[in-house]
C-alpha cells in the first residue's frame, strides 16, 4: 500500500493528460468491491450500454463476484480483480492491451484504482468521490455530484458528461437464479441478513433473536440466517442456541457460494435485513424487503427501484458518523425498536394476505 502510494504520487507529478470527452469506443467500467458496491453499478453500466451500443465495454469486477456477472449482457468481456503489486501490474498490461480509451471508476479503492488508471493509457478517466479534497482529482473528469441523491444517481452522473439517450436506474445481475418449488405454500421463508460490513451497520444480534422470538409465536414461519463472515457466524450461531424452535431455522452462513446466496434469497418470501449486500442482491433478485438504517440514509443507499416491495426503517442514528469508522457501535442503529420490525413485518403478512 504504501510502495503504491509512493508510486502514485511520482507519476502524477508527470501526469500530462489530453482528455478527449468526446471519444468512446473502448470502454473499461470498474466496480471491483464488495458485493452491494457491485451491484449498485449496474444501472450505470446499463445506462452506457444502452446509450452507445456500438461500444466495447470492459467490466473490472471482484473474482468473488464475477460469477453473479458472468452472463451479465450489458458488457463483452471482464477483467477479474485481485489485490497486490503482481496483480496490478497484470491488470495494467490488460487494460494497455485491450487500449482503453475511457475508465469508469464507479466504486474503486486507493490507491490501487489511481495506479492502474495512470498507467492505462487511457484519455478519461472518471471517478465517483464525494472527496472535493482528493489528492489524485487532477486526474479525473468529474461530475458535480448532486447533494443526498442516490448512490445509483451518483454512478450516473459519470456517463452524463457523454450525453447519453438511455438513463436506465434499475439494478441487475447476470445469474439466474434456481427456483425451489415450495411444498408448504402457507409456510413464509424470512431470510434474517444480521451482519453487514460495518458495526455501527449492524442491528445488535439480540434483537434479531427478540424478533424471532416474536414473530415464532403460532406463526408459520421458517428462518433463514444468511451471513459470510465470522463475526456473522458469531451472530447466526449465538441465534441458534438462544431460538427454541429449531425447526424453523435454517442456518446457511458461511455455508453458501455467492451464487448459492442468490438462489436462497430469490426463494425468501421476505429478507429482514442491515444495510448490506445481501440487500441489494435481494432488490435486483425483486423480493420483498424490510431494510434497517440508523446511521447511513437510506435515500442515498435504500432502495431504489419497486418501492410497494420494500419497507424501510430510518433513525436518526447519524451522531455515530462523528467517529471514525472503525470507534463507531452500534448505538445509531439499536434506535429502531424490534416492536418496529415486527409492525413492519405484520403489514408485509396483511399487504400478502390482500393481494
Amino acid at each position: 500500500m504504501k510502495m503504491l502510494n509512493l508510486v502514485n504520487k511520482i507519476l502524477l507529478k508527470q501526469a500530462a493528460y489530453s482528455t478527449q470527452p468526446n471519444r468512446l469506443k473502448n470502454v473499461l467500467v470498474v466496480s471491483n468491491t464488495g458485493l452491494g458496491d457491485t451491484i449498485l453499478s449496474s444501472p450505470a453500466i446499463k445506462t452506457l450500454r444502452k446509450s452507445f451500443p456500438d461500444i466495447k465495454i470492459t467490466f473490472m469486477i471482484n473474482k468473488m463476484m464475477y460469477p453473479l456477472y458472468k452472463e451479465f449482457g450489458y458488457v463483452d468481456d471482464f477483467i477479474l480483480y485481485g489485490t497486490g503489486i503482481l496483480n496490478q501490474l497484470k491488470i495494467v498490461q490488460e487494460i494497455r492491451q485491450r487500449e482503453i480509451d475511457t475508465i469508469f471508476l464507479f466504486h474503486s479503492n486507493g490507491p490501487e484504482d489511481v495506479f492502474f488508471s495512470m498507467l492505462s493509457g487511457a484519455s478519461n478517466i472518471l471517478k465517483v468521490t464525494d472527496n472535493v479534497d482528493h489528492p489524485f482529482k487532477k486526474i479525473f473528469l468529474n461530475q458535480p455530484n448532486r447533494k443526498h441523491q442516490h448512490i445509483i444517481e451518483t454512478k450516473i452522473d459519470l456517463v452524463q458528461l457523454y450525453a447519453p439517450k438511455v438513463i436506465d436506474t434499475t439494478m441487475e445481475i447476470g445469474y439466474k437464479p434456481k427456483i425451489e418449488k415450495k411444498v408448504d405454500t402457507n409456510r413464509k421463508r424470512v431470510g434474517l441478513q444480521v451482519g453487514a460490513q460495518d458495526l455501527y451497520k449492524i442491528w445488535p444480534i439480540e434483537k434479531f433473536i427478540r424478533l424471532a422470538q416474536e414473530l415464532d409465536r403460532g406463526e408459520n414461519i421458517q428462518f433463514v440466517l444468511l451471513g459470510a463472515t465470522p463475526l456473522e457466524k458469531s451472530y447466526t450461531d449465538r441465534f441458534m442456541k438462544e431460538v427454541k424452535s429449531k425447526h424453523s431455522i435454517i442456518n446457511v452462513c458461511c455455508k453458501t457460494s455467492i451464487t448459492e446466496l442468490a438462489d436462497t434469497i430469490k426463494n425468501l418470501d421476505i429478507l429482514i435485513t442491515n444495510d448490506t449486500g445481501a440487500l441489494h442482491l435481494a432488490i435486483a433478485l425483486k423480493v420483498p424487503t424490510i431494510s434497517l438504517f440508523g446511521p447511513t440514509d437510506y435515500q442515498i443507499y435504500g432502495p431504489y427501484q419497486d418501492p410497494e416491495l420494500h419497507t424501510v426503517i430510518q433513525k436518526d442514528g447519524f451522531f455515530v458518523n462523528n467517529k471514525p469508522k472503525k470507534q463507531r457501535g452500534q448505538e445509531g442503529i439499536d434506535l429502531i425498536s424490534v416492536e418496529e420490525v415486527v409492525d413492519a413485518y405484520r403489514q408485509f403478512e396483511k399487504k400478502q394476505y390482500n393481494d
